[in-house]
């Protein structure tokens, strides 16, 4: 059997757990619909970014049918040396770089940037054998004399031999650190002066040597010069020099004269001329990056484009449609060439997981407020419901209480009128018997009295007939007659202030006393005798009911003035009552304008006091005094024993 504590507890548990349900299931609903309109957005996303790139290929597929067809009806004398950049600039698309070779398959247009390099002393192939030689001293002889002389020698197979060298050097000398630092600077500026002339194999060479054995600012200089990109011309020759230019050529041209191919990281078209030299232009990363920089892209502004080159683009063709270096941000994948694509993402990457985030934290915050106002009205509902349940528990008790009440004088009388009736009781017994029956039938009316004045009180009709009187007469009225019905009982403790006056209902102060007296009879019988004070108190009078009872614990003094309310212990169970004594004390207070209180510890007694303001200008002691202690005017923490 649970304690009345245990219950409340389960049912508010029940409670939380049933209304935190619906809020559960409304937050799962609403991330369910965040999710959701992320997934839209991301899809909205990609949908603009598909239309984009579809437009973008449209664009490349006229521009490149355009320029073919200007190309094929380009004169063949138009195209003479001195005049064949301004033809072919005039035929090229934005997006492709304007090409023309030689017969041999060298590049004449682009043209060359810069003179070729100075070309090595006699010798340098000699030094550079003997600097691999196996004589120790002989290759290190020889290693100091290349160094010196030999800065723009070559291998047959047209390899740069100088950074090789110096590098190798530079890892392995034990020198002093300022000949190091000379040396490593050389090498700096060497790769600064020729990185531009390295292939892509000698570049990713000298970066991974320099590396390992440059330092400091030489290191960051190296790094630097060969992590520069290549001039375009330099990157247009060598791809066309990958090997699919010749196959592309070697193919037989169409109608109209033109060899197109798509191979590596360039697609292109080309014309022969009758001279045996060749014109046409050429998509490449470098003229299709400087096109899609340019003012006129036909990309929108909230859409990034990026060109991959090589293996990155071959292996994007297979991937997701997403960029995992933009945050996993969608995207849209347009080759050009089977190494050569264009990717399409959003200019800003993390709009979307911005508005997912956002999203969040609105959904968060409603979600928590939509949540506490459901369970503050859930618990308010809760709360009411208990209250109506105790309620109509408390007037269930009130009636079986009032029954006992009634049922106990209504047995006495009715006993004691058939003892008479039978004649069964000599002539002397007859006076006590009629004593008796007059008692009965006080008490019996007593009772019916108060729960007629309890309940004119509850429905607002008790109005006091107030008038100035002494209030001393009429609490000494009180406990004249509580002494006259208890004779048993030790004579009450009177200290009443008789000049002590306020505009009172004398028969409603007597039933607040009379309720006073009879629940400390109630409840503290052997703790008599009690004490009655009236006093000035605030401008106003004190009436002061004390006794040395058991006293009301604090948590329970709170509710005790309440209607069928009485303290939540053994004591209070075992004594009969109907629980509105103590509220009529405090329907008689508000009705003179004054309040009731209770001041009580655990084993020291209680001390009930009605409180009534007194005439305009009345003045007084501030706090009565007492075995109590003082007791404050406000408003009682209220409940029954």
């Amino acid at each position: 059997m649970l304690s009345p504590r245990a219950s409340r507890l389960r049912d508010w548990a029940l409670f939380a757990a049933a209304a935190s349900v619906p809020a559960i299931c409304v937050g799962v609903l609403g991330l369910r619909a965040l999710a959701n309109e992320a997934d839209g957005a991301r899809r909205e996303v990609a949908l603009g970014l598909a239309t984009a790139s579809a437009r973008l290929s449209r664009a490349i597929d006229q521009e490149t049918d355009i320029a073919a067809a200007a190309l094929a009806a380009l004169p063949a004398d138009s195209v003479a040396p001195d005049a064949a950049a301004a033809a072919l600039a005039g035929i090229a698309p934005p997006f492709a770089a304007p090409v023309l070779l030689a017969p041999d398959r060298s590049v004449l247009l682009p043209p060359q940037a810069a003179l070729p390099p100075a070309p090595a002393p006699a010798g340098c192939a000699a030094l550079a054998r003997a600097a691999a030689g196996p004589d120790a001293e002989g290759r290190a002889g020889a290693r100091r004399d290349f160094l010196a002389r030999c800065a723009e020698a070559r291998s047959p197979a047209g390899r740069w031999l100088w950074p090789v060298l110096a590098l190798d050097t530079a890892a392995d000398r034990a020198d002093a650190a300022a000949d190091r630092a000379v040396d490593e600077a050389a090498i700096a500026a060497w790769l600064e002066a020729h990185a531009a002339g390295l292939s892509e194999a000698e570049r990713k060479a000298a970066a991974l040597e320099a590396d390992a054995a440059l330092s400091g600012e030489p290191r960051e200089r190296a790094r630097a010069a060969l992590a520069a990109p290549r001039p375009e011309r330099d990157a247009l020759v060598a791809e066309l020099q990958r090997g699919g230019l010749d196959a592309a050529l070697r193919a037989r041209p169409d109608g109209r004269g033109l060899v197109s191919w798509r191979t590596g990281a360039s697609a292109g078209t080309l014309r022969a001329l009758p001279d045996g030299r060749s014109a046409g232009f050429v998509i490449h990363a470098g003229s299709l990056a400087g096109w899609l920089r340019g003012d006129a892209r036909p990309v929108p502004p909230d859409v990034r484009a990026d060109v991959l080159a090589g293996p990155a683009a071959a292996g994007a063709a297979g991937r997701a449609p997403v960029a995992p270096e933009l945050g996993g941000a969608p995207a849209a994948l347009l080759p050009i060439a089977p190494e050569l694509a264009v990717r399409l993402s959003p200019a800003d990457p993390a709009a979307v997981a911005r508005h997912a985030a956002r999203g969040k934290r609105v959904l968060v915050g409603v979600g928590a407020a939509a949540t506490a106002l459901a369970l503050g009205l859930a618990a308010l509902l809760f709360a009411r419901m208990r209250a109506a349940r105790r309620s109509s528990e408390l007037r269930t008790d009130f009636v079986a209480a009032v029954s006992h009440e009634l049922r106990t004088p209504i047995a006495s009388v009715r006993m004691l009128s058939e003892l008479l009736e039978e004649g069964r009781l000599a002539p002397e017994e007859h006076r006590e018997v009629f004593e008796a029956l007059g008692r009965e039938s006080r008490r019996l009316g007593e009772t019916v009295e108060r729960l007629l004045g309890f309940s004119r009180m509850m429905a607002g009709r008790a109005a006091a007939q107030r008038a100035p009187a002494r209030v001393a007469a009429a609490v000494a009225a009180s406990i004249d007659t509580f002494e006259e019905r208890n004779p048993e009982m030790p004579r009450v403790e009177r200290d009443l202030d008789q000049t002590a006056e306020a505009s009172i209902d004398a028969g409603q102060i007597q039933l607040a006393v009379d309720n006073l007296l009879a629940n400390a009879l109630k409840y503290a019988p052997r703790a008599a005798p009690y004490r009655v004070r009236v006093a000035r108190e605030r401008g106003g009078v004190a009436i002061a009911v004390e006794d040395r009872g058991p006293g009301i614990a604090r948590r329970d003094q709170r509710r005790i003035f309440e209607p069928f309310e009485r303290a939540d212990d053994r004591l209070s169970r075992a004594v009969s009552g109907s629980g509105i004594g103590l509220s009529l004390v405090r329907h008689v207070a508000r009705a003179h304008g004054g309040s009731a209180r209770v001041a009580s510890e655990p084993g020291r007694g209680a001390a009930f006091t009605l409180w009534i303001p007194g005439p305009p200008g009345a003045t007084g002691p501030k706090e009565p005094t007492g075995p109590m202690g003082p007791m404050g005017p406000t408003e009682p923490t209220e409940k029954t024993p």
